[in-house]
């Protein structure tokens, strides 16, 4: 049976232990509902544990009544729905929890409806997660406005609702998969890596926003005792400190082969070419100022996670090619060996 262990000990050396003692996963408090509702359904496919479940809707919509309307209408036909009031809402929970479908408003406080479809195409992971646009009635070239951004529909939203239906049943029939559930992402889990407790609080207050679920390490000893015991997406390393410095925690990490491919990116608080080219040189996959925008961090991070997931989707490929063709080269070789047995025996 998998176990999940949730702690308001969220030091290394308490997950550690908590994974010791043979649980599956490790979950420091507070943690996010969505994210951890994903990572027991991870855990239970992972078992092999059937899931049959309704498939999930996200709407993102500004107006509390109609998205409650809308939600209504959904739950009636059978399906789950997951709302949000903002296009930053919506896209935070939609990297805790794929939705099978997106529902959203073309007018939104914050990031417009466009924008939440462009960003999710731009993310591997959810970058083929159908989306409706809705619109106003009235809206000049709304439709065009609408594929446009990447939408693969859109429907006014004072409209009939047995077309929004209709339309979110057809781009779910030519998804695989979109009977059942959709897949889990979990939320993204990074390693942050500095002797400074103040930095390591302001990159988990930043990027724990972004929908990221944040581990932080005070030592290059303390990060590596943990990819021992738990996996992460992506590592945030400062590149001086005392003990184990980040140059040679960062030549360790991608000198083991379990742990070489996670992307690594250093940081440090000084400009200095020398020092980025050596960063770089022992295996690093970026190099970010401490003094640069969080935004700055923030792209860089989406970059590296999206490059692991493109690498990881094309060696998948790759391996079920070769698995085709290893059994193909099989069916030969069979085929062959019987037709020599067939001519021994006639000749017999």
């Amino acid at each position: 049976m998998p176990v999940l262990v949730l702690s308001s000990e969220a030091q290394v050396s308490d997950r550690i232990r908590g994974m010791l003692t043979g649980s599956n996963d490790y979950v420091g408090k507070p943690y996010d509902r969505d994210r951890l509702v994903a990572r027991a359904v991870q855990l239970l496919e992972a078992a092999g544990t059937p899931i049959d479940a309704a498939p999930l809707v996200q709407v993102i919509d500004d107006s509390l009544t109609y998205r409650e309307q809308l939600a209504s209408l959904l739950r009636e036909q059978g399906y789950q729905v997951a709302l949000a009031h903002s296009g930053e809402e919506g896209l935070r929970a939609m990297a805790s929890r794929r939705p099978a479908a997106l529902l959203v408003d073309r007018m939104l406080p914050g990031i417009d409806g466009a924008a939440v479809v462009r960003k999710l195409r731009l993310d591997p992971a959810l970058r083929t997660v159908p989306c409706i646009l809705l619109t106003g009635a009235d809206e000049e070239g709304a439709e065009l406005y609408a594929l446009d951004a990447g939408a693969d529909a859109f429907v006014q939203k004072d409209g009939d609702a047995g077309i929004l239906l209709a339309r979110l049943a057809a781009v779910l029939r030519n998804v695989d998969g979109a009977s059942g559930m959709a897949p889990q992402q979990a939320g993204r889990r990074i390693l942050a890596v500095d002797d400074s407790v103040t930095y390591l609080h302001q990159l988990a207050e930043v990027l724990g926003d972004e929908g990221y679920d944040m581990i932080l390490a005070e030592s290059g000893e303390q990060a590596l005792e943990l990819l021992k015991v738990q996996t992460v997406d992506c590592v945030l390393l400062d590149r001086l400190m005392p003990g184990l410095s980040g140059t040679e925690t960062c030549s360790r990490l991608k000198g083991d082969p379990a742990t070489r491919d996670i992307p690594l990116i250093m940081l440090t608080a000084m400009e200095d070419r020398a020092e980025m080219i050596e960063g770089l040189s022992t295996g690093a996959d970026d190099y970010v100022l401490k003094s640069s925008e969080f935004d700055v961090l923030k792209a860089r991070v989406r970059a590296q996670l999206r490059r692991k997931q493109f690498e990881d989707e094309s060696r998948r490929i790759r391996a079920e090619l070769m698995d085709k063709k290893l059994e193909a080269a099989e069916v030969r070789a069979a085929r062959a060996l019987a037709e020599s047995r067939a001519i021994l025996l006639a000749e017999l």
